[in-house]
C-alpha cells in the first residue's frame, strides 16, 4: 500500500466583489512586492555557509550517484554578467535539462522555463519564475493549461529566478578576511551608489518573494527551497513561516560541483523532504459528495438563495474536483477516543499572502465521519504562549460566554515525517529562528534579525458564518456588533478576559432559527489576555488590527501601555463606523471617503522602531472634524453614531450630559434600549468602493481597466502613457560589465529612498493630470498594517478538565 502523496494545485479564497482570486491583482503587484521586501528585511537570516546548508536541510543517506550527470563544466555556458535576463536563464535551462537515458541533472525531476508561458513577463503583475522544477506528470498539466493562469505556482517543487549581473544581488557576503569589528558591522543587505541598480535589485528581489508567497498560498507546504542566480554567481533559499535562510554567494563556473550537489540532495528527498505537508490528502468521490450536498444546504439555509445565486454562494467554498481530508490531532481531546479527526475542505474564504507570521488559511469544513459543518482554521501559531486559542475557547464555552465559537477539536500538526522523539510525536514547526544567534548570521539594514519560532495549529469550531462585511443594513450592523458587545462583556466578568483584537475580520454573521436578524459572533482569541486587579492586560504592547486600535494604544508613548476593556469599547466602534462608512448610504463621495479611511484609519507616523498613529481619531474625538463631514441616511443610525461619540469624548456643550458615561454599563444600557426602541432599516446595503489607484503598479496596468469612480477620465490616459513610458524603461538593459564598486560597510544608502522617490513621482504625476481635469487627488498613504504586539512573559496557563 503506498503511503500519502502531496495536494497539488489548491484553490485560493476569491474575491467577493469579483469572484476571482483575491489579492493577487496585477494592479497592485508593486505594492506587494515592497510590503514582502520591507517584511523579508525582518526576518532574512545569512549567508550561511553552503556546506552547512546542505547538512542542516538536504542530509541523505544515499552515496549511490550513478544517476546524475558530472558536474565538470556543466554551467560554464552561462554568462558572468549579461545585458538580457534570457542570456542567462536560456544557458542555465539548457545545462539543467541536459541529460541521458540514465542520467540527469535532478533526478526524477524536470525543468520548464515558465516565464515564457507569461503573456506579459516585464510586468510585475504578470510575471512567473525563469526555471521551475517540477515532476513529469505535473509538468503535464501545466503545459496542457491555459497560459494565463498561474497553475506553475500550483506545482511547482523549486524555482530558479536570474538577474543578469552579481551587482543586482540584493546581497552581499562579508569580505573573506574580514573579522571582529568589521565583520560585527557588516550589513548583509547590499547598498547602492546607483539608482538604478537599485531598482533593478530591488525589482528582482521583489518578484523572488511574490513568486515564494504565492507557490506557498497554492501549495499545503511547511517550507520551500528556491534558488538565485546573478550571472554566474548563485544563492540558495529555504523559507517557511519564521522567514528564510539564505547562503553565502558561489560561483557555478568556478563550483559547479556545489549547485550539483544542491540538485541532486533536492532529488533525494522524500514529499516531506521537500516541504510538503501529508497531513493533507486528497478525499474520495464520495467524500467529496458528502462536502458538496453539506455546503450547498447549509449555503442555503444561510442566505435563503436557490438556482444561480446558490450555485455561485457554493462556489466560494467549493471547487469540483479540489476536496481534501485534513487531519487534525488533538493532544487533549474534548472526548475520549477523539484524538485525531478527518475534516474535508476545498476553498478556502482566507488564503494567506504573507510568507512569515500567522499566514492563516480559513475553510468551511464538514466533519467526515459525522457529516457535521464546521470551520477549519489552519495557522502557525507562536509557542512563547502556553495558551492555545482552543485552550481559551474551551474555557469560555465552559463558563457560559455567549456569542463566541464552539469549539470543535483542535491540536498541533504533526511532523508529515511522523518522527517519534522520546516516545512523543514532533510537531511541523519553523526552522529559521534556530540560526538566529550563529555566528555568520549578519545584520539586515543596521538591524538585528530578530525571528520567533512559530508552529503548525488547527483549530475547529461548529460555528461557521459570513464576515460582518456581508451585512445586509443597519440593523444587521447594529445588532450584530451589540452581539459582540455582550461576548466582550460576558469574558470580562467570567473570564477577567479582554480581546484586543476588535476588528471587522473577526466578526462573523450566523442565521440562527430563533432569531430574524443574523447573529454576531466574535472569532479569533488567540491575542486575547487576562486582566489584573486593575483592568490592565497582563501583558504589555500594542496587540490587534491597527485601523481599529484605540487613540491610547496607538500614540507613540503608549505604544508598550497594557490593553483594557476600554480600548476593546473604542475599537468596536471604530468597526461599526468603518463598516456604515463602506457599506450603508451617506452624503459622503466616494473620492472623499477613500481620503478620510486613509488619515482616519491608515494613519502611520514615525520611524519604524517607533510607528505611531490615531492623529485623526484623537481629533475627531474633541472636536468631530471628520465624522461633522458625514451625514448618514439613517437618522436612527446618525443618532445611535452621536450618542456613542458622545459618550467617548463630549463635545463642551454636551458634556454635561455624556461626562463619565464611557463605561461598560452605560454603554450596554444605551445600546440594548436603542435596538429596544428604534426601528431600524434592514435592507440599505449599500457599496463604496475604495479606490486603490494610488498603490497601483503602472507597468501591470490591464489594457481595458476603467477609470475608478471619482477619478479624472485625463488620469486614466496619463496612467496608459506613463505605463508605455515606464514598461520601455524597464526594458532597456543596463549597461553591463565587470560589478560596480560597491559599499560593504551595511550602511544605508545614501541620499533619499529609492521608494519614496518613486512614489512622490507617482503622486505627482496623478497630480499633474488631477489639475487638469479639476478633480481631487488621493495621496499615497501606507495601506492598513496588522501588527501583534509582542508579549513580555507568558499568561497563566489554563487547563482543561
Amino acid at each position: 500500500m503506498s503511503g500519502p502523496s502531496c495536494v497539488y494545485n489548491v484553490p485560493m479564497a476569491l474575491d467577493p466583489k469579483t469572484s476571482r482570486t483575491e489579492g493577487l491583482e496585477p494592479v497592485l503587484a508593486m505594492a506587494r512586492n515592497n510590503t514582502h521586501i520591507k517584511e523579508a528585511q525582518k526576518t532574512t537570516i545569512g549567508p550561511m555557509p553552503v556546506a552547512t546548508f546542505m547538512e542542516t536541510f538536504l542530509s541523505t543517506t544515499s552515496e549511490d550517484r550513478r544517476d546524475i550527470l558530472s558536474s565538470r563544466n556543466a554551467f560554464s555556458a552561462v554568462p558572468k554578467y549579461a545585458k538580457r535576463p534570457a542570456e542567462v536563464y536560456e544557458p542555465l535551462f539548457n545545462a539543467l535539462a541536459k541529460g541521458t537515458a540514465r542520467r540527469t541533472r535532478c533526478p526524477r525531476f524536470v525543468f520548464d522555463k515558465s516565464i515564457e508561458r507569461s503573456k506579459r513577463p516585464p510586468f510585475l503583475g504578470y510575471a512567473k519564475p525563469h526555471i521551475c522544477c517540477f515532476t513529469p506528470e505535473n509538468l503535464a498539466h501545466v503545459q496542457h493549461a491555459d497560459p494565463t493562469s498561474r497553475i506553475e505556482f500550483g506545482y511547482a517543487e523549486l524555482f530558479i529566478q536570474t538577474v543578469t549581473d552579481p551587482v543586482f544581488d540584493f546581497f552581499v557576503d562579508p569580505s573573506p578576511d574580514a573579522e571582529g569589528d568589521a565583520l560585527h558591522r557588516h550589513d548583509f543587505a547590499q547598498t547602492f551608489s546607483d539608482d538604478k541598480q537599485y531598482k533593478e535589485s530591488e525589482r528582482a528581489f521583489g518578484l523572488h518573494l511574490a513568486f515564494a508567497s504565492e507557490i506557498f498560498a497554492r501549495q499545503h507546504r511547511v517550507f520551500l527551497f528556491t534558488v538565485s542566480v546573478a550571472g554566474s554567481t548563485a544563492r540558495l533559499y529555504r523559507w517557511d513561516r519564521s522567514g528564510c535562510v539564505v547562503t553565502e554567494a558561489f560561483d557555478i563556473h568556478d563550483h559547479p560541483e556545489i549547485f550539483a550537489d544542491f540538485l541532486w540532495r533536492f532529488s533525494k528527498q522524500s514529499d516531506a523532504g521537500r516541504g510538503h505537508d501529508l497531513t493533507i490528502q486528497m478525499a474520495s468521490q464520495e467524500d467529496e459528495s458528502l462536502f458538496r450536498s453539506t455546503i450547498k444546504e447549509y449555503v442555503k439555509a444561510q442566505l435563503e438563495v436557490q438556482g444561480d445565486e446558490l450555485d455561485k454562494a457554493v462556489s466560494f467554498h467549493y471547487q469540483p474536483g479540489h476536496v481534501t481530508t485534513v487531519r487534525v490531532d488533538s493532544q487533549q481531546p474534548l472526548e475520549p477516543g477523539e484524538h485525531t479527526q478527518l475534516f474535508l475542505v476545498s476553498r478556502p474564504v482566507v488564503t494567506p499572502l504573507s510568507l512569515s507570521g500567522r499566514c492563516t488559511r480559513g475553510y468551511w469544513c464538514v466533519n467526515a465521519a459525522t457529516g457535521r459543518i464546521g470551520f477549519l482554521k489552519d495557522t502557525w501559531r507562536t509557542i512563547f504562549r502556553k495558551d492555545t486559542e482552543g485552550d481559551i475557547l474551551y474555557h469560555l464555552n465552559e463558563l457560559g460566554v455567549r456569542n463566541i465559537p464552539a469549539l470543535a477539536i483542535d491540536g498541533d500538526v504533526i511532523s508529515s515525517t511522523d518522527h517519534v522523539q522520546d516516545g512523543e510525536h514532533t510537531f511541523q514547526d519553523t526552522q529559521t529562528d534556530h540560526f538566529v544567534d550563529e555566528q555568520w548570521a549578519r545584520r539586515i539594514r543596521g538591524n538585528d534579525v530578530i525571528v520567533s519560532m512559530h508552529r503548525h495549529y488547527r483549530l475547529v469550531t461548529h460555528t461557521v458564518g459570513y464576515p460582518l462585511r456581508s451585512l445586509r443594513g443597519t440593523e444587521e450592523l447594529l445588532f450584530a456588533t451589540y452581539d459582540v458587545f455582550v461576548a466582550m462583556q460576558d469574558a470580562l466578568t467570567k473570564d477577567s478576559r479582554i480581546h484586543r483584537d476588535l476588528s471587522a475580520g473577526n466578526i462573523i454573521l450566523v442565521k440562527e432559527p430563533d432569531r430574524a436578524v443574523r447573529r454576531g459572533y466574535l472569532i479569533d482569541w488567540e491575542s486575547s489576555d487576562l486582566v489584573d486587579s486593575e483592568g490592565e492586560a497582563l501583558h504589555a504592547g500594542r496587540a490587534g488590527t491597527w485601523a481599529f486600535m484605540s487613540i491610547r494604544m496607538l500614540y507613540p508613548s503608549h505604544q508598550d501601555y497594557k490593553h483594557t476593556f476600554e480600548d476593546d469599547m473604542e475599537a468596536l466602534f471604530y468597526v461599526v463606523l468603518y463598516c456604515a462608512l463602506l457599506y450603508l448610504p451617506h452624503s459622503f463621495l466616494v473620492s472623499n471617503l477613500t481620503d478620510f479611511v486613509d488619515e482616519f484609519f491608515d494613519e502611520v507616523e514615525g520611524p519604524e522602531s517607533s510607528i505611531s498613529g490615531g492623529g485623526a481619531k484623537s481629533v475627531n474625538r474633541y472636536n468631530r472634524k471628520y465624522t461633522n463631514r458625514i451625514r448618514f441616511t439613517s437618522e436612527a443610525f446618525q443618532q445611535w453614531l452621536d450618542t456613542v461619540m458622545g459618550y467617548h469624548g463630549p463635545l463642551p456643550a454636551d458634556h454635561a450630559r455624556y461626562a463619565g458615561k464611557w463605561t461598560p454599563a452605560h454603554l450596554d444600557a444605551f445600546w440594548s434600549e436603542f435596538l429596544d426602541t428604534h426601528k431600524l432599516e434592514q435592507d440599505d446595503r449599500t457599496v463604496q468602493e475604495l479606490s486603490m489607484v494610488r498603490f497601483y503598479d503602472l507597468n501591470s496596468l490591464p489594457l481595458d481597466l476603467p477609470t475608478p469612480p471619482g477619478y479624472p477620465r485625463g488620469l486614466r490616459r496619463y496612467l496608459n502613457a506613463a505605463a508605455k513610458d515606464e514598461t520601455s524603461d524597464s526594458a532597456s538593459s543596463v549597461t553591463q560589465g565587470p560589478p560596480a564598486k560597491r559599499s560593504r560597510t551595511g550602511s544605508a544608502p545614501t541620499g533619499e529612498p529609492r521608494r519614496s522617490e518613486r512614489i512622490r513621482n507617482q503622486k505627482s504625476r496623478a497630480k499633474a493630470a488631477a489639475t487638469a481635469a479639476d478633480e481631487p487627488v488621493h495621496p499615497a498613504k501606507a495601506p492598513v498594517r496588522k501588527r501583534n504586539g509582542g508579549s513580555k512573559g507568558r499568561p497563566r496557563q489554563r487547563s482543561r478538565k
